[in-house]
């Protein structure tokens, strides 16, 4: 009961958490890592604690994947997303959409360098004029509908600028206490 359990990138100095994410049944590919760092690392940024930037570069590159023994890949770009179920679930929900429709998700704004620097400087302002063609581009696919219950509410703490606070005992919103 003295500890606190916490999830982000860094919420306490020095100790960054990734969110890693695992795939099997989907071709791993440039196009695909490329899709998972422009449709869910850089929401992700805009949604993470200030200080979670502290990880990058060290951790939290993107594209960082490793190949596992199931035949399938890790994700490893990602901050700790456990800091609320739905939160997870969101971030779940967006994988796998990004992962099974990622030929026609074709934006690439981190491939521009000013995108590219905001996102390893953790500069929130630069990255969220690059966040509603994203948005539209997911909300528009067929199947979004079957997970938008997941999906949608993440959208909106994008649209609304919410953060998450890496610092908060994450046990009340999993209701472990």
């Amino acid at each position: 009961r003295t500890l606190i359990w916490q999830a982000g990138g860094m919420p306490q100095p020095g100790f960054p958490l990734g969110g890693h994410l695992h795939f099997s049944g989907v071709s791993l590919n440039g196009a695909l890592l490329r899709a998972l760092d422009n449709y869910l690392a850089l929401p992700l940024a805009l949604l993470e604690d200030k200080r979670a930037a502290r990880r990058r570069p060290h951790y939290g590159n993107l594209g960082d994947f490793r190949r596992q023994s199931y035949g399938g890949f890790e994700y490893r770009t990602l901050p700790s997303f456990l800091i609320s179920p739905q939160l997870a679930k969101g971030v779940i929900g967006m994988a796998f959409l990004i992962a099974s429709q990622y030929p026609r998700l074709q934006r690439r704004p981190l491939g521009e360098e000013e995108a590219h620097r905001a996102f390893y400087e953790g500069n929130q302002s630069v990255l969220k004029g690059y966040m509603e063609p994203l948005i539209l581009d997911m909300v528009s696919l067929e199947i979004y509908s079957q997970y938008e219950a997941y999906v949608a509410p993440l959208l909106d703490s994008l649209r609304k600028g919410k953060q998450w606070d890496e610092s908060r005992d994450l046990r009340p919103y999993w209701k472990l206490t």
